[in-house]
């Protein structure tokens, strides 16, 4: 993939969560995949709980759990590193909502028909 496509990707991943879509997002996968997300404890009732799933139908759940437990959120996907030759992508998240301001760091890699492979993500509360 060339570096305007691995942006295309992540608009398209950004698209899907700024529409708090966990269907939309789920396509955006292989059918069988390695999801982690690296959170803040294993709190089922927080959003911002450790998760990991391995199926297109796990994540729509967990996204569509997040999206109803999460506030409205202002969202930014910045600070890009593209590995072109390995269709890959390291980038921060930025979230804020009501009650929480959060950095994630995410890790994305996809296959050459454009689904994403593997997945890790790692919450933490942003600085002050």
């Amino acid at each position: 993939m060339t570096r305007n496509q691995i942006n295309d990707r992540i608009e398209a991943y950004a698209t899907a969560v700024r529409e708090r879509n966990g269907e939309a997002v789920s396509q955006l996968f292989v059918p069988q995949i390695d999801h982690i997300v690296h959170g803040l404890g294993t709190d089922p009732d927080n959003p911002w709980n450790s998760k990991r799933e391995t199926d297109r139908d796990g994540i729509k759940k967990i996204y569509d759990t997040f999206f109803a437990q999460a506030e409205e959120m202002a969202v930014q996907y910045t600070d890009r590193i593209i590995d072109v030759e390995n269709n890959s992508a390291a980038l921060i998240v930025r979230l804020k909502t009501a009650s929480a301001t959060m950095q994630n760091a995410l890790h994305i890699k996809w296959n050459d028909a454009g689904k994403i492979i593997f997945f890790y993500n790692w919450y933490g509360a942003a600085p002050v």
